[in-house]
């Protein structure tokens, strides 16, 4: 049950969650670890319940967050693990930015994700596990980051080849063809 009070809707009346807020709060904890010298994302705003209204978020009809496009944003900083708590979330767009860390294993959270692209950044480390527990995705691009190790077996990653990954001279095994 959601109440309209002063043009914001007030959640958590009857002990009943607010999904947009909880992805709001989500989103903001992202904001956060990024450095946004062009301001892309500036209509972020936490003092808003619904994220719905920002620029580069894009939600279904139940104002749950689908889609995050950040292509060319000019983003700094690593990835919040809290990406992961957004539960509907369909396209995942972060490429051509400097973003760098590691890739969070919340990203497994992910259910309904069909597209990740987080090429051409600065990302390192292992791509983790929990990838491959994604059924839903269909298109994935981790090229040209500074990952490294095996690329993990099996599972939703079984679906891509070798474009998915190159330009991470680090990366061994399965579809990149380096023995690791």
């Amino acid at each position: 049950m959601y109440f309209v009070v002063g043009g914001f809707v007030v959640c958590n009346l009857l002990s009943i969650q607010c999904n947009a807020n909880a992805e709001g709060d989500a989103l903001i904890d992202v904001k956060k670890m990024l450095h946004n010298p062009q301001n892309i994302l500036e209509s972020w705003d936490q003092n808003l319940v619904d994220p719905c209204t920002w620029i580069h978020i894009t939600c279904d009809n139940s104002n749950h967050v689908t889609r995050v496009d950040l292509a060319y944003s000019g983003l700094s900083g690593s990835f919040s693990p809290r990406i992961g708590d957004l539960p509907s979330l369909q396209y995942l767009h972060l490429f051509h930015n400097s973003l760098s860390g590691s890739l969070p294993p919340s990203l497994g959270k992910l259910k309904n994700l069909i597209a990740l692209n987080l090429s051409d950044n600065k990302f390192s480390g292992k791509i983790p596990t929990s990838l491959v527990e994604l059924p839903n995705l269909r298109f994935l691009n981790l090229s040209n980051n500074q990952l490294s190790g095996p690329v993990p077996a099996g599972g939703s990653l079984s679906r891509f080849g070798s474009d998915s990954f190159k330009g991470n001279p680090g990366l061994c095994g399965g579809v990149v063809h380096k023995r690791c």
